[in-house]
């Protein structure tokens, strides 16, 4: 009966983020790790981007623009 409740308006902020704890974390990070922690940043970046070109390669496959010649004039 006498446990703590939430009164009030809730809070508009909200609650930290997974990417606010992962910055806090590599404030407290020697110089290796942080190198290490950006490689990978980088790796995934790579990976999002080649995955990226290949959905840009298969739509431009599956939909490909008309010829020159066959425009309209």
């Amino acid at each position: 009966a006498l446990l703590p409740v939430n009164k009030g308006r809730p809070a508009k902020m909200p609650k930290k983020t997974e990417k606010a704890k992962r910055n806090k974390q590599i404030g407290t990070l020697t110089d290796k790790q942080k190198y290490e922690a950006k490689i990978l940043e980088k790796d995934a970046r790579i990976k999002q981007l080649e995955l990226e070109l290949i959905i840009a390669k298969k739509v431009a496959a599956r939909y490909p623009r008309y010829p020159i010649d066959k425009r309209h004039r």
